[in-house]
């Protein structure tokens, strides 16, 4: 009996440790499994995370984004960048623009200048040549300068001119009463009026600036002209020509006329003829030489007009290479728009 129980004792025992074993065994599997999906989540998330930080603008820099953004930042920006090597460079080799230099997040007071536009932005640039008869449906309004288009019988196309001696922008504004050596007294307002140019060429200022103070009224009315000027003449593209430079003795006699008191003025019309919708014209960039002076060779006598032939001559060439573009506009054999 004492063996028989043993015997069986043993046996049960042997059963358990099995079992034991068994469950151990499952434990061990499901604990392995259970690591391994916990591993490659991991790994997983990680690379989504790695796909979306490669995705993300503001991660690195943009290699396709050529071209300045609209704000540039100050020069120690530019300088750093330029110092990141070839890491910022795309394929076509140009520098890469790094984008967390820009944006909300990274703007403080100061970190960015824009430059405001001035007459060298705003004037209208060359743009081939039109034949003298673009101007047949043209005016022309100014003072003593414009009226030497009818006095040296300077050939325009059949333009009108209202060229009146000693005028400014108010007697315009004022309807006063104006003389024309062509047709007598009139309303200029009135005669542009009735005229209806599909092109009017704008030139005063030297009467009016003659003496120092007279920028802020001489801006104000002109202003108040070119108001008057698109209303009387719906459709009509407006020339708004700078004030020219005149010669140094001229200027010391007229200190109002001045090449850094014309330029400061100059560069307030811009803008204004900006604002109007206007056309601006840099006169200067064919009447001014290196120091600002009315060029001695295009120059009258007196040093303010322009002479018969070559102050003329370079007037109507510069406005002929100056025109807005039109495919309709009659451009001279040869220009770079002839037969387009």
């Amino acid at each position: 009996m004492g063996i028989s129980h043993e015997y069986h004792s043993s046996r049960g025992h042997g059963r358990r440790s099995k079992a034991d074993t068994g469950l151990r065994l499952v434990g061990i599997i499901a604990a392995i499994l259970l690591l391994s999906l916990a591993i490659t989540a991991i790994l997983e998330n990680g690379q989504k995370q790695g796909d979306a930080a490669q995705q993300s603008p503001a991660a690195g820099t943009a290699a396709n984004i050529l071209a300045p953004l609209p704000m540039q930042g100050d020069a120690s920006a530019s300088t750093a960048e330029s110092t990141e090597g070839d890491s910022n460079r795309d394929t076509t080799g140009a520098t890469a623009v790094a984008l967390e230099q820009f944006g909300p997040t990274r703007q403080t007071a100061g970190a960015y200048s824009v430059k405001a536009y001035d007459s060298s932005v705003i004037r209208q640039p060359s743009c081939g040549q039109v034949d003298l008869s673009y101007f047949s449906d043209a005016a022309f309004l100014g003072d003593s300068l414009t009226v030497g288009f009818s006095d040296y019988n300077i050939n325009l196309g059949g333009a009108l001119i209202c060229g009146y001696t000693g005028v400014g922008p108010d007697a315009i504004v004022n309807r006063s009463a104006v003389k024309s050596s062509e047709r007598g007294q009139e309303i200029a307002l009135d005669v542009l009026a009735a005229a209806q140019p599909k092109k009017l060429y704008i030139l005063l200022g030297t009467n009016t600036l003659t003496t120092q103070g007279a920028a802020d009224r001489f801006l104000a009315y002109y202003g108040q002209m070119l108001d008057q000027l698109k209303q009387t003449l719906p459709g009509c593209t407006i020339y708004v020509q700078s004030i020219p430079p005149v010669r140094p003795e001229a200027a010391a006699e007229k200190p109002g006329l001045a090449s850094d008191v014309l330029r400061s003025v100059n560069e307030q019309l811009a803008k204004l003829a900006a604002d109007k919708d206007c056309v601006y014209l840099d006169l200067w960039e064919t009447f001014a030489d290196g120091e600002g002076n009315l060029k001695e060779v295009l120059a009258a006598p007196d040093g303010v007009h322009f002479s018969a032939g070559n102050g003329y001559g370079a007037w109507v060439t510069y406005l002929r290479n100056h025109a807005k573009y039109s495919a309709s506009n009659a451009w001279t054999m040869g220009s770079a728009y002839a037969g387009n």
